[in-house]
C-alpha cells in the first residue's frame, strides 16, 4: 500500500531545480517533480475512491487559477537542513490546504506534525552547509520563476489524477 500525495507540480522551474532536487532529496530520487505539497500522506492509493477524488475535485475546483514567483530561499532548520524556495504570495496555498484539511480532516497536512505549516518547494537537504550553499548558488542565478497554478495532483510519484483549479477570477 502506498500513501497519495496532493501537490501542485511546478513544470516551469529551471531543469537544475529538478536536477538538485534528484540528486539530494530522496522524493526527488524517486522521480517525483518539483512541486508544493498540500497534504501528505493522504488516503492510500488502494483505498482512495472515486468518490474521495470528486469530493477532492470539488474542493479544489472552488480555487482560481492563479500566479506565483519563486524568487527567495528559505531554509528548514531540520536533520538534515532542508533549503526551499518560498512562494508568493503563500495564501492560495494555505487556503487550498486548510480547504482540504476541512474536507478530509483525518488527513492533516504532513500529519500533524508540523504546528505551523509553511508552503516551500524543496531544492534540497543536507547536513553539509558547503552542499546547500552551492545549490543555492547555481539555482539562485535561474530565479525568479514566474509560474501560473491551474491544477494540483493526487499521487504518489506518479500521476493519478489532475485536478484544474476552475474558480472564476476574483472569486
Amino acid at each position: 500500500m502506498a500513501a497519495t500525495a496532493i501537490v501542485v507540480p511546478f513544470r516551469a522551474v529551471p531543469a537544475v531545480v529538478d536536477r538538485r532536487r534528484r540528486e539530494l532529496t530522496t522524493d526527488g530520487a524517486d522521480g517525483m517533480p518539483p512541486h508544493i505539497t498540500l497534504i501528505s500522506p493522504f488516503v492510500d492509493d488502494a483505498d482512495l475512491t472515486e468518490a474521495e477524488v470528486d469530493r477532492l475535485r470539488g474542493v479544489l475546483a472552488a480555487s482560481a487559477p492563479f500566479d506565483v514567483i519563486l524568487a527567495r530561499f528559505a531554509r528548514f532548520d531540520a536533520q538534515p537542513p532542508v533549503l526551499y524556495l518560498e512562494p508568493e504570495p503563500p495564501e492560495p496555498f494555505l487556503a487550498m490546504i486548510t480547504a482540504i484539511e476541512q474536507a478530509f480532516p483525518a488527513f492533516p497536512p504532513f500529519g500533524g506534525v508540523h504546528e505551523t505549516v509553511i508552503p516551500h518547494l524543496t531544492v534540497a537537504y543536507s547536513d553539509d552547509p558547503a552542499a546547500l550553499g552551492a545549490v543555492e548558488a547555481e539555482v539562485g542565478r535561474h530565479l525568479p520563476v514566474l509560474a501560473r497554478v491551474t491544477e494540483h495532483r493526487a499521487d504518489k510519484w506518479r500521476p493519478r489524477e489532475h485536478i484544474a483549479l476552475d474558480a472564476p477570477q476574483g472569486v
